[in-house]
């Protein structure tokens, strides 16, 4: 094994699905339909994960929006960044800014990807959802498309 098998920052599986985070505040449980909607369209390729600063996150309305996309959240389960057991993911996705000003610890990342999907909140919950489906499909676009 050379050298940059032990780099923090590489995994020691190189086979192994790149782990996404994503992370908010838990206003509008917009990591979890983030998650869902990463799951939906490219779970064979990830390994997708949702987790909130706060203590608590009503998932009723995220999940009731998503059924517009026939898109489930059942075998996702969001939960506060503090019980976060993984050291390291390989794209931390913050899903708006409040959810990295917590200042609660973070994991280390490979990438971090920082998008702002309540910046139109005032249109209500199904414009955060049209924001995160965008926003995933031009992360695929990126990271997994290239």
């Amino acid at each position: 094994m050379t050298d940059a098998y032990h780099n923090e920052d590489t995994r020691l599986n190189t086979d192994a699905k790149p782990l996404v985070l994503f992370l908010c505040d838990g206003k509008y449980g917009a990591s979890l339909m983030a998650a869902a909607m990463m799951k939906s369209k490219a779970n064979s390729f990830f390994d997708v994960h949702c987790y909130h600063t706060t203590q608590t996150m009503s998932t009723d309305k995220a999940a009731q929006a998503l059924i517009q996309f026939q898109i489930s959240t059942y075998d996702l389960a969001p939960a506060p960044l503090d019980a976060l057991t993984l050291d390291y993911v390989d794209y931390l996705v913050a899903l708006n800014p409040a959810s990295v000003q917590s200042g609660l610890p973070l994991p280390s990342y490979g990438k971090f990807i920082p998008w702002d999907v309540t910046e139109n909140s005032d249109a209500g919950l199904a414009a955060v959802l049209r924001a995160i489906n965008q926003n995933v499909n031009y992360f695929l676009s990126l990271y997994l498309f290239r």
